[in-house]
């Protein structure tokens, strides 16, 4: 298969090209051509088509996004052009060639303000940029590409790249006390739990002879769209960071801490001000995706206790 892979360098592109390059030791049949910034600068339309006719992939993943949420609120241009215009040029190529377009979006499409988790028909009401953009480019991705899976995620993580993850083990060596919000909730959801699912479900439906051709009307409804794809249960940033440190001491990685959770301090959002207004909920249904592929969410903690694992493991900072 010829894969075309946006976004190389960022920690959903990375877990892409390991789980890829761990399929092809046994089926030498992937041919995966990964791009980047240096590659192609995503503002650039001129660019995307060219590399896209050039490569002519029967896979295009784009897990290239512009995510600084609160730059994006003084660079509104910017974020629209990656978040909104490159991946509607994207799905339009793929469209051409026939190709099957993965694309990945956010919880930030929604307000927060429901109760319950959130549904993939849910009304969209974003509150930023960020989530405006990244609900255009979901609205430029359906509309030009028929055989499109449009993945909504929350609170990712890895062990490499920039996250909350990430950031909080670094503050944890440096202060004694740290203060994180305690009343938006979600499910921190791993790049490998994403890049693995997304794998799985394009091998349904190549076994189900829906990967080449046209998408059947009859059951595209099904097996395309827009799907939820995040682990289970939800949590707070506080009760992550807590969890999160908790773990990590446990793991043996304390030695080098000056925190301790009893001084994870939870304080409400309005003590935390941030150019970009975030949802106070962004705890999404799987319902849709297990019924369509029979995917079965594991718990977000397994997942942070694996990511604390490979931290560990290989000495990553």
């Amino acid at each position: 298969m010829n894969i075309l892979l946006f976004g190389k360098d960022g920690q959903l592109g990375q877990e892409f090209i390991h789980e890829f390059g761990l399929k092809d030791q046994t089926t030498h049949l992937l041919n995966i051509t990964p791009v980047g910034r240096l590659e192609c600068d995503l503002a650039d339309a001129e660019q995307i088509r060219t590399i896209i006719q050039k490569i002519r992939p029967e896979l295009i993943i784009n897990a290239a996004a512009y995510t600084a949420v609160d730059q994006a609120e003084t660079q509104s241009e910017l974020a629209h052009l990656i978040n909104a215009i490159a991946p509607a040029i994207m799905a339009e190529e793929a469209q051409r060639l026939g190709s099957v377009f993965v694309h990945y979006s956010t919880d930030y499409v929604f307000d927060g303000l429901k109760k319950g988790p959130y549904l993939e028909t849910d009304l969209c009401r974003p509150q930023s940029v960020y989530g405006a953009t990244k609900l255009l480019g979901e609205e430029g991705v359906s509309k030009n590409c028929s055989k499109h899976l449009i993945f909504r995620t929350s609170w990712v993580f890895s062990a490499h790249g920039s996250n909350f993850l990430k950031t909080i083990l670094k503050l944890a060596r440096i202060k004694s006390e740290i203060k994180v919000i305690n009343d938006q909730c979600g499910a921190p959801s791993s790049t490998s739990f994403i890049a693995q699912t997304t794998i799985k479900i394009i091998e349904i439906l190549q076994s189900q002879n829906l990967f080449y051709g046209d998408a059947p009307k009859d059951r595209s409804s099904d097996y395309w769209g827009i799907f939820n794809l995040v682990a289970s249960g939800s949590t707070s940033w506080h009760g992550y960071a807590s969890y999160l440190i908790e773990k990590a001491i446990e793991q043996g990685m304390g030695t080098e801490f000056a925190l301790n959770p009893q001084n994870i301090l939870s304080i409400p959002s309005e003590q935390y001000p941030q150019a970009a207004k975030r949802p106070l909920n962004s705890v999404l249904s799987m319902n849709k995706l297990a019924q369509s592929y029979g995917v079965v969410s594991p718990n977000w903690e397994s997942l942070v206790d694996a990511e604390l694992s490979k931290i560990k493991l290989n000495n990553i900072n």
